[in-house]
């Protein structure tokens, strides 16, 4: 029997800024629970609020703000207002060249980030915790950022958390739209898509490349793409995303 909706959960260790659900692993669960519910293999989300930590929350099929048909995430106390949106996603994501393993460690060499400025120091993905990934994506010489990724193995599976992935890529974004360009300033992410194309292994080197995508290089008004791509050593994409930012009024 097909289920009609799945209840997920945000553990405070999957929190990005402080007390609030990490974007790319709160994406992950609502995918897997699309797949759940016989969804398509390939969805795109739209976040529309923050992510509660800790808390019970419905995934259903719904009409989206546009009338089309997709999939909800709602907090039940409050299940008017949906949190995250899916849609089925058919267009894959921008493509570039492959970084080294050498090239992604020298562009985090260059990131710098200390608490009292860090926008998410609790993160799991890019904090500054003992147990932080440190996708911490610094310049390359090209304008693109950068940063090994090294996932380790999963304690309840003897694998790979799938949701490591999408919450590394989502983070390399985040230092690429907030550091890069003529007008660098901070931002959330309100749309995201992920394609992984590969099974990554773990305690295997990556290297997770963010650049502008197919959209304009710099900050248009308070919205900015981004993309990203995960190379193994070969220069096999492993797995791409394309997301969309957008900058709080009070930053203009």
């Amino acid at each position: 029997m097909t289920k009609s909706a799945i209840t997920v959960r945000v553990p405070t260790a999957r929190q990005g800024q402080t007390g609030m659900g990490q974007g790319g692993y709160t994406c992950h669960l609502l995918h897997r629970a699309v797949t759940e519910l016989g969804g398509p293999a390939s969805i795109t989300t739209a976040l529309r609020r923050p992510i509660p930590l800790e808390t019970d929350l419905v995934v259903t099929s719904a009409p989206l703000r546009d009338g089309t048909d997709g999939w909800v995430m709602v907090d039940p106390v409050d299940p008017v207002q949906p949190l995250l949106e899916a849609a089925p996603w058919e267009t894959p994501a921008p493509v570039t060249d492959p970084v080294s393993i050498d090239q992604a460690e020298e562009a985090r060499a260059r990131h710098s980030m200390a608490h009292g400025d860090h926008p998410a120091p609790l993160c799991l993905s890019c904090g500054l915790g003992p147990e932080s990934l440190r996708v911490h994506a610094g310049p390359l010489d090209d304008g693109r950022y950068a940063t090994p990724l090294r996932l380790p193995v999963d304690a309840a599976t003897g694998g790979l958390d799938e949701s490591l992935v999408w919450m590394a890529i989502d983070c390399a974004c985040g230092w690429f739209t907030s550091r890069s360009g003529a007008t660098p300033g901070s931002g959330v992410t309100v749309q995201y898509g992920v394609e992984v194309l590969a099974p990554l292994e773990p305690e295997t080197d990556y290297a997770l490349v963010a650049w502008h995508g197919d959209g304009p290089a710099d900050w248009d008004g308070r919205k900015r793409t981004s993309a990203a791509a995960v190379f193994a050593t070969d220069g096999t994409v492993m797995a791409r995303s394309l997301s969309l930012w957008v900058r709080p009024a009070a930053a203009d």
